[in-house]
């Protein structure tokens, strides 16, 4: 299984601690996947899109130890920072006259400059609803056997209960019981994962 904190709270406060370089790297670790994931949904090119997250990630590493936690999650104080990252990113191409010479197309430009707040708001809820639910699939696969994993991903692909039932060559009650223990289970760990990390 996926390597494990003994809390992400645990993990934070020891990133906030600047000299500590392991967690800072097991933070990074943790939390790159998802700034990418948000990033790739404004169509930046390749050298923007890694320029901004290691913007991003410096901004973080600077701002840690601010963090209260307590005060909000750290998941509403990361995608704060994202948001005004990214904003700060087009306002800069946008004010010195460069936006042409960015690396952005002129459809990437657009798109840019039509993202409103909520827009960009709803993208990083939408993303990182998505990276929870996949990170915690990640840390469940190993759990099962290869025709609960798929089963699920069949029913995932609305393959019909008797389809799934012919081709693994198992009952259509076992195709529900799978089905329905892997949910279970994977709703637990996306619950989990909240609870350690959008504390």
């Amino acid at each position: 299984m996926e390597k494990k904190w003994v809390t992400k709270q645990t993990l934070l406060m020891r990133a906030q601690n600047k000299d500590d370089a392991q967690a800072w790297e097991d933070f990074v670790d943790y939390y790159k996947d998802f700034i990418l994931i948000v990033l790739r949904n404004f169509n930046l090119s390749s050298t923007d899109l890694e320029d901004l997250s290691q913007d991003i990630l410096i901004k973080i590493w600077k701002n840690l130890d601010k963090y209260t936690p307590g005060r909000n999650q750290f998941r509403t104080w990361l995608s704060t920072l994202i948001r005004n990252k990214f904003y700060d990113f087009i306002r800069k191409k946008n004010n010195i006259g460069r936006i042409e010479a960015c690396s952005l197309d002129n459809e990437s430009t657009e798109h840019l400059n039509t993202l409103s707040e909520s827009d960009v708001e709803d993208i990083i809820d939408k993303e990182w609803r998505a990276y929870l639910t996949n990170r915690a699939m990640k840390n469940i696969e190993p759990i099962f056997s290869g025709q609960a994993l798929e089963v699920f991903n069949m029913t995932l692909n609305e393959v019909p209960v008797s389809e799934i039932s012919a081709k693994l060559d198992i009952t259509e009650g076992s195709v529900y019981t799978l089905r329905k223990r892997f949910k279970q289970r994977l709703r637990a760990e996306v619950k989990r994962l909240r609870d350690e990390i959008e504390f």
